[in-house]
């Protein structure tokens, strides 16, 4: 496969229709992830990364999205395709694609000698598979995106075709987030995983440790540096730190963010890195179903009475800025003069809810969960004791992380505290990727329903003009900060904090570690 031109991301998207040949081929990029500390002279081979994280996982399913799981993702299982720093997609199980000149269709020639853990060689047999099990599978949050595929041929061993209606300016998101799972034994997810990653599972604890081993038959040769990589799970967010400290592990994610200051000026003991900007974003989720949020005033009444600005500067520490818009400013969907329309203002709130004819308050729940993120019930106190101060009694329900995610995936919430991912990817594959986007039909706990969100978002997957997409994305932030039924707050700082003598720590722009470029230099 070849082509006259090759295009990075940026630029195959602002082409418009794809106007001259429509073919984009790959070009490896030295650095893969979306992040990286510096390295030094090496890298080192051997030892063992030990990482620290708050919560377990559900299952060994990359399509369940929950941020608990990002930390085995690239460790067990590769996708065709990923994106490097500057969103330009890389090759992964995918050597190189073609794209047709209408945006409709991209053929991938697929890497040969790729073998999955069990030895078994991998296949466009298993791209197929992977694909309609994501399109179908009751956990994959990512499932509006995978659906964009109306067709995929597999017909020849080493090639496989993805067909669409109408033009994808989302097919790079779809392709970064295509794990390819094993179909031999993905029915036993419970509890193992088989994949083509840099190591394999060697021994599963649930709530407490995962070990991996490196894989000796990894397809990119004289990787992965260490022999073995460790997830320890460490239920006391603020445990994480004194483990750090005391040397029983060697990586963590997601700290307290209070402990992150001392942490910087540990005389360079520790890289605190901030994670992927915009990758998540923390938000009020409301179920339009359940009185009296059916109103949209009263939805209207619980985003004036969020103190965005408070929360940013106590709880996350000044990390970050407040926000009410969807995207983050390094999104070009991001609409500055939006920003600020709706704010912090408990007399607004309070006549809202005096015009719903609820001026004498009323009670109602907010689900968060500590262990889930830091910062979740943070935000729920604060405001739960600003909805006291205009008649609203607040019951807050901390709940386990697998309890928390059990009742977000069945829509049995009132009001939920909650962080979205893929802020930073295409605008259309953040409201097809993030559930917290997601309409009635589609599974989404917030059960909204409009005829002209969907016609909208439906425009927006459908061209590849970035000056008519912006003028979209506008219409959809507009009718969001209106409903009121997800109501974002703040960015949601993806913190890793990581010895000194951990190098070549990276992450991809959803967070998950590249953990087969990790080496020791102790």
């Amino acid at each position: 496969m070849s082509c006259p031109k090759r295009f990075s991301r940026r630029e195959f998207l602002e082409l418009g229709a794809l106007g001259g040949t429509g073919l984009l081929v790959a070009s490896r990029s030295s650095t893969p992830a979306m992040a990286a500390s510096t390295q030094v002279a090496g890298p080192k081979k051997g030892g063992t990364l030990i990482l620290g994280k708050s919560s377990g996982i559900q299952q060994f399913n990359p399509f369940n999205t929950a941020q608990d799981h990002y930390p085995y993702f690239r460790a067990l299982y590769n996708t065709l395709v990923h994106y490097d720093r500057q969103l330009n997609p890389q090759p992964d199980l995918a050597e190189d694609w073609i794209v047709s000149p209408d945006g409709k269709a991209i053929t991938l020639k697929l890497r040969q000698g790729v073998r999955f853990h069990s030895g078994r060689e991998f296949t466009s047999a298993d791209v197929k598979f992977s694909l309609e099990f994501a399109q179908t599978d009751e956990r994959t949050v990512l499932k509006p995106l995978f659906k964009t595929v109306k067709q995929i041929e597999a017909s020849e061993l080493y090639t496989a075709a993805f067909r669409f209606e109408t033009a994808n300016p989302g097919m790079f998101d779809l392709l970064h987030f295509l794990f390819i799972i094993d179909k031999e034994t993905i029915a036993d997810r419970a509890k193992s995983a088989i994949g083509t990653g840099p190591f394999k599972l060697e021994r599963y604890i649930p709530n407490d440790t995962i070990e991996f081993v490196a894989f000796k038959d990894y397809w990119d040769k004289g990787k992965p540096y260490l022999d073995k990589y460790v997830i320890r799970t460490i239920p006391d967010v603020s445990a994480l730190v004194v483990n750090l400290e005391s040397g029983a592990v060697d990586c963590i994610s997601r700290p307290n963010y209070v402990d992150v200051p001392r942490l910087k000026e540990a005389g360079g003991r520790y890289v605190v890195d901030m994670g992927a900007p915009g990758g998540r974003i923390f938000n009020l989720a409301i179920n339009t179903k359940a009185k009296p949020f059916t109103d949209k005033k009263v939805r209207q009444a619980m985003a004036w009475a969020m103190d965005r600005a408070r929360f940013c500067r106590t709880a996350l520490q000044g990390l970050v800025n407040p926000t009410c818009l969807i995207w983050p400013p390094n999104s070009w969907g991001y609409f500055a003069d939006l920003q600020g329309k709706v704010g912090f203002d408990l007399d607004r709130a309070r006549a809202l809810l005096k015009e719903a004819g609820l001026e004498n308050g009323f009670d109602t729940e907010l689900i968060t969960s500590t262990k889930s993120a830091y910062g979740m019930t943070e935000f729920a106190q604060i405001f739960q004791a600003d909805l006291k101060k205009i008649g609203v009694n607040c019951k807050i329900i901390d709940l386990e992380s697998a309890q928390y995610q059990a009742r977000g995936a069945d829509g049995k919430i009132i009001m939920m505290v909650h962080n979205y991912g893929r802020g930073n990817v295409d605008p259309g594959s953040t409201l097809t990727g993030a559930k917290a986007w997601y309409t009635e039909r589609e599974g989404a706990w917030t059960h909204f329903e409009s005829p002209e969100y969907d016609r909208l978002r439906q425009e927006l997957q459908s061209t590849m003009d970035r000056e008519k997409r912006k003028t979209i994305c506008r219409k959809i932030q507009e009718l969001a900060l209106d409903e009121c039924f997800t109501n974002p707050f703040a960015e949601s700082p993806s913190v890793w904090v990581h010895a000194s003598y951990v190098k070549g720590f990276s992450y991809y722009l959803e967070d998950s570690p590249v953990v087969g470029e990790i080496w020791l230099d102790k």
